[in-house]
């Protein structure tokens, strides 16, 4: 198809989206805004191994895409291919457990002992890495440390403060939740299925079998001086060790289903106070400004805070500009979700490649809508 038809039916399809908004002045000025923002993700997905996005605009999908393959040169990424999310798994499990606790199943402030944790917490330490606990975790995942082995290293360990008064981003610590669970005599994978019964979707996953559609991770090699793209084997320990932190997998049908439910736009799933309880800061933290990002303003105006499991941008001069969003990233594996309450406009980005494209592309989506 060539380019000029591409174009047209591009024009096609924003014009008909506009319509079914009735095409208010608002509406109209997005819709052309996302059009050349569109174009550039036209243009840079052919130099990817795979992946798949999905822009919605109020709460529908004006823009979805899946390109390259599953693994070398090998099997067509769909829209029911699944992918590891990486530590986008985290915004999945604090939703499955925000839906638990607006059914009454779980509450986020009711306080439990572990035997490796010294003071009591609860699901809101874990689950905004504030439990005082200063272990990532990532090497000795990497490893291949049982989940056990992992505890027990964190068991040795003197809490840096006490819950709730100090932050620190950890794998091992998030896939606590799962022992939260289990006090209530309830599961990750409880907590899955309801979610999944509950959207009406079986694309969101904590295992997955070699006959399922999936997406390898892929990475750059440099081989006799020229770079090839290697595929690799799936993630082996983040599914196993930590899933409610790294470790799941969706389609991008699957994360469309999960967007409308974090952002409001399934109220007969879940309550807004719920939702909103999810967003509210917990602490604030300067991890971002070591991810070298383009951001759209000075980062000295920005605000980045932690919620729960989901981290939120706010701008000092320009309130109610936030950005809510959460990336991952392990070997060979990048994505992204993230909303503009303000604009009512997200991106969801899902790569089997080690690429900035994911969290690159979503931080200009929110500098598009600044004015």
């Amino acid at each position: 198809m060539n380019k000029f038809l591409i174009t047209f039916l591009r024009l096609l399809v924003l014009f008909w989206v506009a319509s079914s908004f009735a095409a208010t002045d608002s509406s109209q000025q997005i819709l052309l805004k996302l059009k050349g923002f569109i174009s550039n993700i036209e243009s840079q997905k052919v130099d990817l191994q795979g992946g798949a996005v999905a822009i919605l605009y109020k709460g529908q999908v004006i823009y979805k895409t899946t390109f390259g393959h599953q693994k070398g040169n090998t099997g067509p990424i769909t829209e029911h291919t699944l992918f590891p999310l990486a530590s986008s798994s985290k915004p999945v499990s604090a939703i499955a457990i925000a839906l638990m606790v607006d059914q009454g199943l779980l509450s986020f402030d009711e306080k439990f002992t572990l035997p490796y944790i010294k003071a009591p917490i609860n699901l809101v330490h874990i689950m905004s890495h504030t439990t005082g606990y200063q272990l990532r975790g990532d090497t000795e995942i990497e490893r291949g440390f049982s989940r056990q082995k992992l505890f027990n290293v964190l068991k040795k360990m003197q809490p840096k403060s006490k819950p709730g008064n100090s932050y620190f981003y950890s794998n091992a610590i998030f896939s606590m939740v799962e022992e939260a669970l289990n006090k209530k005599k309830l599961s990750l994978e409880k907590s899955i299925d309801n979610l999944c019964t509950a959207l009406g979707t079986s694309e969101i996953k904590l295992s997955v079998d070699a006959d399922q559609e999936l997406a390898y991770p892929h990475s750059k090699k440099t081989v006799d001086g020229v770079d090839k793209i290697a595929a690799l084997s799936l993630p082996p320990y983040y599914p196993k060790i930590v899933p409610a932190a790294a470790g799941i997998f969706a389609s991008i049908n699957g994360m469309i289903e999960i967007y409308k439910l974090c952002f409001g736009y399934r109220p007969d799933l879940i309550s807004e106070a719920t939702l909103k309880r999810t967003f509210t800061k917990v602490r604030s933290n300067h991890e971002i400004f070591k991810w070298r990002l383009k951001l759209p303003v000075d980062e000295k105006n920005i605000e980045s805070t932690y919620a729960l499991g989901w981290r939120v941008l706010k701008v000092k001069d320009r309130p109610g500009k936030d950005l809510i969003f959460h990336s991952g990233a392990i070997n060979g594996i990048r994505s992204f979700i993230g909303y503009m309450p303000s604009a009512e406009i997200g991106i969801i980005i899902l790569t089997n490649q080690d690429t900035k494209f994911p969290i690159d592309t979503g931080m200009a989506l929110w500098g598009e809508f600044f004015d």
